[in-house]
């Protein structure tokens, strides 16, 4: 794709641009919502103004900005800048044009210091640049558009000095005046565009023209170009931007002349027409163009107007043509839509390898959306001047005439043409007795003559000819009364023809006669035992079915009560807590048959229900024996394939009946809401579906609702040692990039080991799941949802090979993932040459000694020899304790958390050169902050250890929400680790904005200072160090904190501190001293403590180490 970017263009030569008429856009009925997902420097990009964007062949999108490139995973960003001191960097911060050549190379065209070629390998740049003594270097470093030839050469673009051909192997630049012919003539700065198509032609646009040429390659691979003559030349003011589709058809951009098709057939140049309401096409200063897997033509731009220094109008510059219809639909900015397009001013277009859709905005950072990820058509409810729709949906019908009627519980009844986007209300008017009895609407039914209305308050009959209601009251005493609510459906009875039937919420179920007019109540009677069985006479549903038709089925508050249509009487099925076969739940909400002759039955709080009448069995699917994501289910209704599609409180679920398989489907997927409504289901005669909810409804074709099929590509980021990445280089292990290498070796001390990977697909990337394992030290895979880093403590030295695998945001999962051979050598003293050495040294020891006993006596040499072991045996343990300390030291974080809500402090002292004190930070990417503090029983080098374990411990379980699964899995690895009596004192800490949870293993009470009352709170968690006993019922601890609250977490250093005397400080002065400094800030809390410990054990060498942490909420 070609992106023009010299918008400054049109900012110096507008005195030619005239003023055009804006037309206004019509924007086509969205069936389905279109959402972006902006991307800001907020969450991590360099900076706002997006020129280029381009996906590299291993499916990273790199982001091209005034202020460096960006290379984007979905999660995060890593930002390349020149760096004055290094050649090896990029060659200019502002990236104007990026192009992937075949081969895979990133090429970066700066705006002001030339061309740059990344290498991914080393993740360094090549640079390219204007040299006036070399007559075939750059001709100039402003680089606009790129193109790449069928060898693999490039076009290139320059801001003033028309265009360039690269010989990519050679570094040979040929500037353009010597590939034209001497009389043909093009302004150099006067280019906007240049793209070799798939017939190798090359297309060059211009201001006023389109040149058109034929490349003849000379001998020495110098191309010649042949200009062909183009017949209808018809851009009259600048050719902006081009596009060839992947069958080959060619768009170009104009300055408010739309866009243009090539005729290749005719050689021409033709004006693509669109209809005559979508002129908001020639509005456009038209700067990106890309055409999608459908052949539609995504437009990018800004408005024209804003060329000429007037003022801004609010018109789209994001477009979509259908190149089929010709039709054209607009996005605009909302600044009360989040997720709206941030701008209106577009500069850069890019439809990645699985159809998402990357939009560039200036100044407004990048807009992302994938239509894949909303599945669902949408209609939502609101306040009457943004939307005429509102209330809770309850009921549907779509009529003849394909206007859908929906009943509204605060709406009335509304009828709906989706083809105009014209909507009719029937509200309630107290002057009118024509109209709806109430806006409380609950369903609809057609008997071909009139839609009848189920409301809250009775009965209505409309008619649509007259658009005019007549009420029935089932109580006309009280036509507010609850006994005049009917609820969630009404039936008509071929058997009993002129009759209606539905339930009531406390008159039981009712049928109406139609031609009297008159109410017959089916209702509770206790001295009938065939009559209904509800004392509330709460009837919610009805139905039948054809093959019962002496049967009328109901589902109430207590149960399926069936009415015999031949004797009136009742009889039921009920929920038995003793019998597993039962109905799950009394409360029933609907029924459906389907095609194998079973009642699936939908109940409020136990799920679903499959009933087989022959064996009159209950199977029930609730969420705590399948997948299904609520028992509060609402309806059923199946597709032509037999998939139940079933609302409920957590969005909605499609069941396969024969393999019992769910796939759950969110608000992610473009639903209205997680909650959905009873009685609110309906199936059009074409197989189209309606579930409404309390934000509004949603409707589809069954067959329409597509997993993503792409599998993702898996890339290793990162490796770490020790929690530090290794860098590429000479003296590394890494002598490529980890995403490019095979193979990694590895000193036997770097054992602490994490990778980081990645699955690259971009619908909705939260939803991406991972898995891995280490071969030859792990059969199993690991399943680690969406955790993106496997970190493995203690290798012992040998060969691994570590294996990851990544799903997209629909469960579809790429099985063959990635592979990294890892090499952890062992130390020099293991190895063969070391023990053959040992085998040698031996042999020459015992004839030496054997020499050296004949002329030396015996004690005196054994004396000797003690004194030098002990002496080595001393200098021996000093040094392995020093390289202790110095390890423990680099497990504590450099760097405390900068948080915009939380001032945090730390201060600890150990006892010897090892201690046995921790205490750690993370942040996850939702913000919540983990705080974890330990005591490790001991000190020296076992304490040491320990400190390191759960170290590396922490790194891998730090973002599980969970706390005391953490401490279900640090204590099952202490104990597979065999560290026999040693345990881990911790507690940790989970702050997500005032919320705080709290466990505790083994350690002192945290103190918690509030603000408001000015008083200490002594959180005490019982429980055992970890490591010491398996399934431990640690206890959590939850509370909200507020500004000036102050938390201090502990070890038992200062609380356990002796005096001279022998006395303990105790935890009761470490409360009263704290209390009294804890409105300061964290670094004086700490030093008051710490004061106070002096002052208490007169400056001695505590016994104990002693940690800090002090949380301040500002």
């Amino acid at each position: 794709m070609i992106i023009n970017k010299k918008t400054k263009f049109f900012l110096t030569n507008s005195v030619w641009i005239l003023i055009f008429i804006l037309f206004s856009s019509n924007i086509i009925a969205q069936k389905k919502p279109v959402k972006f997902n902006r991307l800001t420097s907020s969450d991590g990009l360099s900076q706002n103004t997006v020129s280029a964007i381009v996906q590299d062949h291993d499916g990273f999108i790199w982001i091209g900005t005034e202020d460096g490139i960006n290379k984007y995973d979905g999660y995060n960003f890593e930002i390349f800048k020149r760096n004055p001191g290094d050649s090896l960097s990029i060659n200019d911060n502002q990236a104007l044009a990026m192009h992937v050549a075949k081969d895979g190379t990133l090429w970066i065209g700066g705006g002001l210091t030339g061309l740059s070629k990344f290498n991914s390998a080393t993740k360094t740049f090549t640079r390219y640049n204007h040299d006036h003594t070399n007559p075939n270097s750059l001709a100039e470093d402003a680089i606009i558009s790129f193109s790449e030839d069928e060898r693999g050469n490039l076009w290139i673009l320059t801001e003033n000095k028309g265009f360039d051909y690269m010989m990519v192997k050679e570094e040979k630049f040929i500037h353009m005046a010597n590939m034209l012919p001497p009389d043909y003539k093009i302004s150099e700065d006067r280019i906007f565009f240049i793209h070799q198509d798939k017939q190798n032609y090359l297309w060059v646009g211009a201001v006023g023209k389109v040149h058109y040429f034929k490349i003849i390659h000379s001998e020495n691979g110098v191309p010649k170009l042949q200009p062909v003559k183009i017949e209808n030349q018809i851009v009259e003011r600048a050719a902006l931007s081009i596009e060839e589709s992947e069958s080959g058809v060619i768009w170009i951009g104009t300055a408010g002349e739309g866009v243009l098709l090539y005729d290749r057939t005719n050689n021409a140049l033709r004006k693509f027409e669109v209809k005559p309401d979508n002129k908001a096409i020639n509005s456009l200063a038209i700067l990106a163009l890309e055409s999608d897997e459908n052949d539609d033509l995504w437009i990018g731009g800004v408005p024209v107007r804003d060329f000429i220094g007037s003022e801004r109008e609010n018109i789209s510059g994001l477009l979509r043509l259908n190149y089929k219809s010709k039709e054209i639909r607009a996005f605009l900015a909302d600044p009360k839509d989040p997720q709206s397009l941030s701008s209106n001013r577009i500069l850069s277009l890019l439809v990645d390898k699985t159809g998402v859709l990357w939009v560039g905005a200036d100044i407004s950072g990048l807009n992302v959306y994938d239509k894949s990820v909303t599945k669902f058509s949408l209609v939502t409810t609101g306040p009457e001047e943004y939307n005429k729709i509102k209330g809770a949906i309850r009921g549907f019908y779509l009529d003849e005439n394909k206007i859908l009627w929906i009943a509204s519980q605060g709406g009335g009844l509304i009828s709906y043409d989706r083809s105009k986007e014209k909507y009719e209300v029937f509200n309630y008017n107290k002057n009118n007795p024509s109209s709806i009895s109430t806006d409380a609407a609950q369903n609809i039914y057609d008997d071909g003559k009139y839609l009848w209305i189920g409301t809250q308050q009775g009965l209505n009959r409309f008619d649509k000819k007259t658009k005019s209601f007549k009420r029935y009251y089932i109580d006309p005493s009280n036509p507010t009364s609850r006994f005049n609510a009917i609820n969630y459906n009404i039936v008509e009875i071929d058997k009993l023809p002129g009759y209606l039937w539905f339930g009531t919420n406390g008159s039981g179920l009712v049928r109406f006669d139609k031609e009297k007019e008159t109410f017959k109540k089916y209702t509770y009677d206790p001295e009938d035992q065939t009559s209904l069985n509800n004392r509330a006479n709460f009837v919610r549903t009805v139905w039948y079915s054809e093959k019962r038709p002496d049967e009328l089925w109901t589902g109430t508050t207590n149960g399926i009560n069936i009415l015999n249509l031949n004797d009136e009487t009742f009889r039921y099925y009920n929920h038995d807590p003793k019998d597993s076969t039962s109905l799950s739940h009394p409360n029933v909400m609907n029924f459906y048959e389907d095609e194998n002759g079973y009642i699936w039955v939908s109940t409020y709080g136990g799920g679903l229900n499959r009933f087989d009448p022959k064996t009159e069995k209950f199977l029930r699917f609730t969420q705590e024996n399948s997948d299904l994501p609520n028992n509060g289910v609402y309806g059923a209704l199946s597709d032509e394939e037999g998939n139940l599609w079933i609302s409920t409180n957590s969005g909605i679920t499609k069941l396969n009946p024969n393999t019992f398989e769910f796939r759950n489907y969110s608000v992610d997927d473009g639903l209205q809401s997680e909650e959905f409504n009873g009685g609110s289901y309906y199936k059009a005669p074409d197989g189209e579906m309606f579930f409404g909810g309390i934000k509004g409804f949603n409707f589809f074709y069954p067959s329409e609702v597509t997993d993503n099929k792409f599998i993702p590509n898996i890339v290793i980021t990162d490796i770490k040692i020790f929690n530090e990445s290794i860098p590429v280089g000479e003296n590394s292990p890494l002598q490529v990039s980890i995403s490019k290498s095979e193979e990694i070796v590895l000193a036997y001390w770097q054992n602490d080991i994490s990778f980081e990977y990645v699955a690259l697909h971009f619908s909705n990337p939260s939803k991406n799941r991972y898995a891995f394992k280490l071969e030859n030290y792990e059969d199993e895979w690991r399943y680690v949802g969406d955790v993106k880093i496997a970190t493995y403590t203690n290798l012992d030295p040998g060969e691994y090979i570590f294996r990851v695998k990544g799903s997209n945001n629909d469960g579809l999962w790429n099985e063959e993932g990635r592979s990294i051979r890892l090499i952890i050598n062992p130390p020099w003293w293991r190895t063969n040459w070391a023990y053959a050495s040992y085998i040698l040294l031996f042999l020459a020891a015992g004839f030496s000694f054997d020499r050296y006993q004949r002329v030396r006596i015996k004690n005196i040499e054994q004396r000797r020899a003690q004194l030098a072991l002990l002496r080595a045996e001393n200098q021996r343990k000093t040094k392995e304790l020093e390289e202790a300390r110095q390890l423990q030291l680099s497990m504590l974080p450099q760097n405390l958390p900068q948080l915009p809500n939380l001032d945090i402090a730390v201060y600890m002292k150990t006892a010897t050169e090892v201690g046995g004190d921790y205490y750690d930070f993370h942040v996850g990417m939702d913000g919540t902050l983990t705080v974890v503090i330990g005591d490790a029983t001991g000190h020296g080098m076992k304490a040491g250890t320990m400190v390191t374990t759960t170290k590396s411990l922490f790194s891998s379980h730090a973002g599980n929400p969970d706390i005391l699964f953490t401490f279900q899995e640090i204590t099952r690895c202490i104990k597979y680790m065999n560290m026999q009596m040693l345990s881990m004192c911790l507690s940790i800490i989970k702050i997500q904005g005032n919320k705080m949870q709290i466990s505790a293993a083994g350690m002192p009470p945290a103190l918690l200072y509030r603000s408001k009352t000015k008083t200490v709170e002594e959180i005490i968690l019982k429980g055992m160090p970890l490591g010491a006993v398996q399934d431990f019922p640690y206890e959590l601890r939850q509370t909200e904190i507020y500004p000036g609250d102050t938390l201090l977490l502990m070890s038992d250093g200062l609380p356990e501190m002796f005096n001279k005397n022998k006395e303990l400080f105790g935890y009761e002065r470490v409360s009263i001293t704290y209390e009294k400094v804890a409105d300061k800030n964290p670094e004086e809390i700490i030093q008051e403590l710490k004061n106070a410990g002096s002052e208490w054990s007169q400056s001695e060498i505590p016994d104990d180490d002693v940690t800090f942490v002090v949380i301040k909420v500002k």
